[in-house]
């Protein structure tokens, strides 16, 4: 078993991720091969390859870090408000490269579902959440609602993000507050 020296590890893979954010600001995803990120970050494929399988790999775990990330901004039900959203959209504005080619190459949210799980207990225990929701119903509304806040997003970066963080909270707003009924 090798064993690195994790601060030279985590250098490697800051690298790693710095090359990779650069190149998705030059070409789709597709176009983008370990090789490119190797020259970029000025690392050998060996050193790529203790890190990750591929770039497929590279990409999952960089939305598992930025998943969770997102979980924390909405960790406490009580910072449920548009200084929470406004930084979501902040964050995404910062990584849409990024999100562009995850949420184009892959199935995925912008938060998955096992981060919900983690915190819809203290939900539960510390909101209003119980008036509008069953408790066996929470996790379903979460859930949709992270699908539906990141197809809002998808279609967002594909329009190049016209709208600025602060209207994209207001757009999210008036989903929850006009609670229009279809059926």
């Amino acid at each position: 078993m090798k064993i690195y020296n994790n601060s030279r590890g985590e250098a490697t893979k800051e690298k790693i991720f710095k090359a990779l954010m650069y190149l998705l600001g030059h070409k789709s995803f597709n176009e983008i091969y370990v090789k490119d990120i190797c020259t970029i970050a000025c690392i050998n494929r060996s050193s790529f390859y203790e890190h990750y399988q591929d770039i497929n790999d590279l990409m999952m775990k960089i939305e598992e870090n930025f998943s969770k990330q997102i979980a924390l901004m909405f960790l406490d039900p009580s910072q449920y408000n548009k200084d929470a959203f406004l930084k979501l959209f902040k964050f995404l504005k910062e990584n849409a490269d990024f999100y562009r080619a995850f949420l184009t190459n892959h199935e995925g949210s912008l938060m998955d579902v096992n981060d919900f799980k983690a915190y819809i207990p203290k939900t539960i225990k510390n909101s209003n959440i119980k008036q509008d929701y069953k408790e066996n119903e929470i996790i379903y509304h979460m859930a949709f609602f992270a699908a539906g806040l990141s197809a809002m997003c998808k279609v967002w970066f594909e329009t190049d993000m016209k709208e600025t963080p602060e209207e994209m909270v207001q757009i999210v707003t008036n989903e929850y507050e006009k609670k229009i009924k279809f059926f």
